[in-house]
């Protein structure tokens, strides 16, 4: 079943030809964005810009004045043209054999009556040759392995490769998204702006990449579920497999109208959908940056075996935030065994008190071997699951924290590690560095909090499944 599923979404995801309709040389039209984002990293099959109005060539390469002018089969369409082109230029791919579409234009089922009409003859004239489309009204599809870039955003070609997939009905919404996984330093394997489900679901998308080799975590913002109870057996057996994390919103009145303008999709109650949720096995978010955080955890072999954290710092405030927002999320913060205590005693100040957490003071800031010795003593307990060590960065004007060390402390007990490193985004060198290293890494106490907690709660629907 598997294979099924990856040969039906091959087309999409790893094309072997690609024509792009409404491609121009105009840089003010969205067709000039959408060619040059195919082209722009690298793809190596057969590209076909396909416009009426054109020359001899656009953008360097071979015109084609309509899509009968194309060779038969070709895999992705790409339609970068209005909403009145789109279903005639659909019904012509698919008479030429075309395999795969993405649709940016609006103008479908979020309009009212008769644009949901035209999207349900535009379904039944895909589904009529077994072509897949994404959208309409989306922003498309981004393959970072193999070099597919279906969207009109050449930059997103430069995002970093990575294990963690992204599908999103807003296109706005799945940019952000991707914006707080660049913040956090995590790569991504595939994305999908999924529009207005013509006839590609959710649930179609969890199910493949559940099963794709490239996706270890799994990132959904969800506005509305048309079929909800299929939705929720596919995800249920994705996150059996692969983690599915889910950030949905569109519950007030005002979201809610929003939403159906947007999409033409209605969220059902909160509470059925976040109860839902859980039945499934997916662990639902509040925001970008929590679903960002959490999956860059994941991604980087940060889920614990339980919920026993041992946290050490040179300053308590941000630990004091850290295990409030833990605590609150069932993390527990075991203390010492006698033994590891009076170890640990032998080390720090005289007025340090060796515990859980463990507040060595300025001492930890300027010999930062401290940090290193009590880790290595406190994950040898068998209560303690991973380590967090809380550092405010000198930003290159004071010591820097022993990265490379704290990460080969965690793989000798076979523990994930994490670092709180204080301080600001644009000043985070060192950050990259730790993450290079393997340790897992946030700016605030506020984000590494909420991690702990909800690798504790994935832990709690792992032990459901």
């Amino acid at each position: 079943m598997g294979s099924e599923i990856l040969e039906k979404f091959r087309p999409l995801f790893q094309p072997r030809s690609i024509a792009v309709v409404g491609a121009t040389d105009n840089p003010f039209k969205l067709g000039y964005h959408a060619l040059a984002a195919v082209t722009s990293t690298g793809y190596r099959g057969e590209v076909y810009p396909v416009n009426p109005n054109a020359g001899d060539t656009i953008q360097g390469r071979r015109a084609y004045r309509s899509i009968s002018e194309l060779p038969h089969g070709v895999d992705l369409f790409v339609y970068a043209v209005p909403e009145v082109q789109v279903l005639p230029s659909v019904r012509e791919a698919v008479e030429r054999g075309g395999r795969a579409g993405v649709i940016f234009a609006g103008g479908f089922r979020e309009t009212g009556e008769e644009g949901r009409r035209l999207q349900e003859e535009l379904v039944r004239v895909a589904d009529s040759g077994g072509m897949k489309l994404i959208g309409p009204n989306c922003i498309g599809i981004l393959n970072t392995r193999d070099g597919i870039n279906a969207t009109f955003a050449s930059p997103l070609s430069w995002f970093p490769q990575g294990n963690v997939s992204v599908v999103s009905q807003s296109g706005g919404m799945g940019n952000c998204i991707l914006n707080e996984l660049m913040d956090e330093r995590v790569g991504i394997a595939k994305f999908v702006s999924i529009g207005n489900r013509a006839n590609v679901e959710f649930a179609d998308m969890v199910e493949y990449l559940a099963e794709d080799p490239d996706t270890a975590v799994i990132c959904l913002f969800i506005e509305g579920l048309d079929r909800g109870d299929d939705f929720l057996h596919r995800a249920r057996e994705a996150a059996r497999r692969k983690p599915v994390i889910v950030y949905s919103r569109g519950f007030t009145e005002s979201s809610s109208r929003t939403a159906l303008s947007h999409t033409g999709s209605v969220a059902s109650s909160e509470a059925v959908y976040r109860g839902a949720f859980a039945q499934a096995g997916l662990l639902q978010v509040e925001s970008a940056s929590e679903m960002a955080c959490l999956a860059k955890a994941v991604s980087m072999g940060g889920v614990p075996r339980g919920n026993g954290v041992f946290v050490s710092t040179h300053t308590a405030g941000p630990v004091i935030a850290i295990t409030d927002i833990g605590e609150r999320g069932g993390v527990r913060f075991p203390p010492l065994r006698p033994e590891i205590a009076a170890a640990v005693q032998e080390f720090i100040p005289r007025h340090a008190t060796a515990e859980n957490p463990l507040d060595m003071f300025a001492f930890a800031w300027t010999d930062n071997s401290l940090y290193l010795r009590a880790a290595d003593l406190a994950l040898r307990q068998e209560d303690i699951h991973c380590a967090v060590a809380v550092f405010v960065t000198g930003a290159g004007a004071g010591p820097a924290f022993p990265a490379r060390e704290y990460a080969e402390i965690g793989r000798k007990h076979g523990k994930p590690v994490f670092l709180c490193l204080v301080a600001p985004a644009l000043l985070s060198q060192e950050m990259e560095e730790a993450q290079r290293a393997g340790v897992i890494a946030y700016n605030t106490p506020e984000k590494m909090g909420r991690v702990l907690a909800n690798l504790n709660r994935l832990l709690a629907l792992r032990g459901r499944g």
